[in-house]
């Protein structure tokens, strides 16, 4: 049997679209386990983002990306749909790559469950690890909220669980959300799902205890790489004179998809009033100061939110029939933790108010959040190879 600190080679595919949050949430993973002492290898097929530390590798495919609203067109940098020839080569390039590192774990982020657009380059990768001997262990990587499927979905997700995957690692507190919240289906990989808790990349302060905020503390808005938040950047800055907190100091956190052009109209809406800046890299240290942070209801700063332990306003990304961030805004919202502002109510008026409410909010009364799912995936992964490796060893040694 290997033991426990038996380093791991490790491959992560990952796919970012749209926002950044999926990348993000696997290069924390990626930076857990090779702090772990794992050899891990972050396999990327979205813009360019190289690792923050240099403790694991990154294996950049050509890149792609969607439109809000078309998830299924793939495109290249320039807004052109994506050739055959260029995926027939994403293809060589990634099936070589693992042919000629072949790791011990492969982590897929969202696929079956999402990626459909994909399939043309996951299929193979899945046919390629599933005939090796010894066969890698096989994960699919969720976060919390799903996407709802039709019933025939649904049903192709199992199907293809059960012919590429092991296990499927599920990134949340269960107490908070399951898989089965949002994949009826779920009951039929019973056996097979693993809550790890919320996977955050920790904050040097620590998980801070509810505290009342300094007289001087900000309200920071941001809408992660804001792709599709410039709406709610513009509404808050309208909305600090009709907020109780019109007199603390505002800072709003504009994205790297925001076109300069755009950047610059925010800036000249605030005035001086009103801070406008790029997203910064202390993000985190911002939150833990903050009065009340205002933002859209991606995985990533929901959880910021939480473990700075500040009061959120969540205003959830909903047009083109998009139901993630509506489902996690009002599950974090039911707990104490935020104010829940729908987009088709988004307004000045009303976001003044519901930042004001969010300042009210106690949250000394609200129970902790399972937010050390780095560690307790990296247990779960090494206690599921060293099950898995067993009775081939063992065949060995018998033979």
């Amino acid at each position: 049997m290997i033991a426990p600190s038996h380093p791991l080679s490790i491959h992560i595919h990952v796919q970012h679209l749209l926002g950044s949050g999926h990348l993000v949430r696997m290069k924390t993973l990626a930076s857990a386990l090779a702090r772990a002492g794992h050899r891990v290898t972050l396999i990327s097929g979205g813009a360019a983002n190289a690792p923050e530390d240099g403790i694991y590798r990154l294996f950049q495919l050509p890149a792609v990306h969607t439109a809000p609203g078309d998830f299924t067109t793939l495109l290249y940098a320039d807004g052109a749909p994506v050739s055959t020839a260029f995926k027939a080569r994403r293809v060589k390039q990634l099936l070589r790559r693992v042919a000629e590192d072949v790791p011990d774990v492969l982590v897929v982020e969202t696929f079956p469950f999402g990626r459909r657009q994909l399939r043309f380059e996951l299929i193979p990768l899945m046919r390629l690890v599933s005939r090796l001997n010894p066969r890698p262990l096989r994960l699919c990587s969720l976060r919390d909220i799903l996407q709802l499927r039709a019933p025939r979905r649904q049903r192709q997700t199992v199907a293809a669980v059960d012919a590429w995957f092991d296990r499927v690692l599920v990134h949340a507190d269960p107490t908070v959300a399951t898989l089965a919240d949002t994949f009826p289906l779920a009951d039929q990989l019973r056996g097979r799902i693993f809550h790890s808790g919320y996977l955050h990349a920790p904050n040097n302060r620590g998980h801070r205890a509810a505290a009342a905020p300094k007289k001087t503390a900000q309200v920071v808005v941001s809408a992660g790489a804001g792709a599709v938040g410039l709406r709610l950047l513009r509404t808050a800055i309208a909305a600090r004179p009709y907020s109780a907190l019109r007199d603390r100091p505002w800072r709003i956190l504009v994205g790297g998809n925001v076109a300069e052009a755009d950047f610059t109209a925010l800036a000249a809406q605030a005035g001086d009033a009103v801070l406008v800046e790029r997203n910064r890299p202390d993000f985190a240290d911002l939150l833990a100061d903050c009065a009340v942070s205002v933002s859209q209801a991606g995985y990533n700063t929901v959880l910021d939110a939480v473990a700075a332990n500040r009061p959120a306003v969540l205003v959830p990304f909903a047009r083109y029939g998009e139901t993630e961030q509506i489902c996690r805004a009002e599950k974090f919202a039911r707990l104490g933790r935020a104010v829940l502002l729908r987009e088709e109510d988004l307004g000045p008026r009303r976001l003044a108010a519901a930042i004001d409410h969010a300042a009210s909010l106690d949250l000394s009364e609200c129970r902790p959040i399972e937010m050390d799912g780095a560690a307790r995936t990296i247990r779960f992964i090494e206690r599921c190879f060293r099950r898995c490796r067993a009775p081939a060893q063992a065949a060995a040694v018998d033979g």
